[in-house]
């Protein structure tokens, strides 16, 4: 028993992915820091913030928004410049004969930097739910928005602890990081007042940008597979399981934002024809 407890200690608190050294860095030594900090997060955006802010005024937070959304697009360019400057293949992997990456422990290590910096990303995402709750949109606070911020944090510490950098991973890295600059550049525009919302016309294009980003990882997963290329199943499962919950989750929410509404308009606008071509015919 004693002996278990030890084993499932250590394989918790120690790196088993690339190096030890990434124990040593913020956040790292242990999942208790990330799930604390994630249950702060969910016990004030469900519970606190909504009660304490009940019988208040909202916040417009219009200059905070501002700041903040300049810094998400700055800190996400960089991550996607930092990534750049690193010996990724995520080509090449696929059309190389035995999908192999040879990389040096300090290379390996030096990648890990870039998954550390993208689980910072994930955890400062958390403040886009704190300023809904702040600003009352509670509606906002969806089951998608929370789990999406969630997830995120959860699997993000997980991969830099436990699994070695690699090219999906890069590749996940990337792209997210591009969907993020585009969002945060829409959210930009939409804090800076109502006289730039006629700029804000390609909401609906963001949410499919969304969705095309996961479409592109399962696809690039599935060619992964279709190529042998060695990938554990249970990272290959949870990557793949995740993509598709969030590719589900956000195509419901497409098609309940978007979809219904086009629906609704057109059956409004037969609806006002046919009231004229009545109002004719009495005539």
């Amino acid at each position: 028993m004693g002996n278990n407890s030890t084993y499932f200690a250590t394989l918790i608190y120690k790196s088993a992915g690339v190096d030890s050294k990434i124990d040593e860095w913020l956040l790292m030594s242990s999942p208790g820091y990330m799930l604390i900090l994630l249950l702060l997060y969910l016990v004030f955006v469900l519970f606190i913030g909504p009660r304490l802010m009940e019988n208040r005024k909202a916040f417009l937070l219009r200059r905070t928004l501002q700041v903040y959304n300049t810094f998400q697009i700055l800190y996400n360019l960089f991550m996607i410049i930092t990534l750049s400057f690193k010996k990724t293949y995520i080509i090449e992997k696929l059309i190389s004969n035995n999908c192999q990456v040879h990389r040096t422990p300090d290379e390996l290590l030096d990648s890990s930097v870039c998954g550390w910096y993208y689980l910072l990303s994930k955890i400062i995402d958390l403040l886009d739910t704190i300023f809904i709750v702040l600003r009352k949109k509670q509606s906002q606070v969806s089951f998608l928005h929370v789990y999406h911020h969630s997830i995120m944090v959860i699997t993000s510490w997980t991969i830099l602890k436990y699994v070695p950098m690699t090219e999906e991973f890069a590749f996940g890295y990337l792209l997210n990081n591009m969907v993020h600059v585009m969002m945060y550049f829409y959210y930009l525009v939409a804090a800076m007042g109502p006289q730039y919302q006629k700029l804000l016309w390609w909401k609906k294009y963001m949410t499919r940008i969304q969705l095309g980003q996961f479409v592109f990882i399962l696809l690039y997963l599935a060619a992964m597979v279709m190529k042998g290329c060695e990938l554990s199943q249970g990272v290959k499962l949870g990557l793949i399981l995740n993509a598709s919950v969030f590719l589900l989750l956000f195509a419901d929410f497409y098609r309940k934002t978007y979809a219904n509404k086009a629906v609704q308009k057109n059956v409004s606008t037969e609806k006002s024809k046919q009231d004229r071509v009545n109002k004719y015919a009495m005539i």
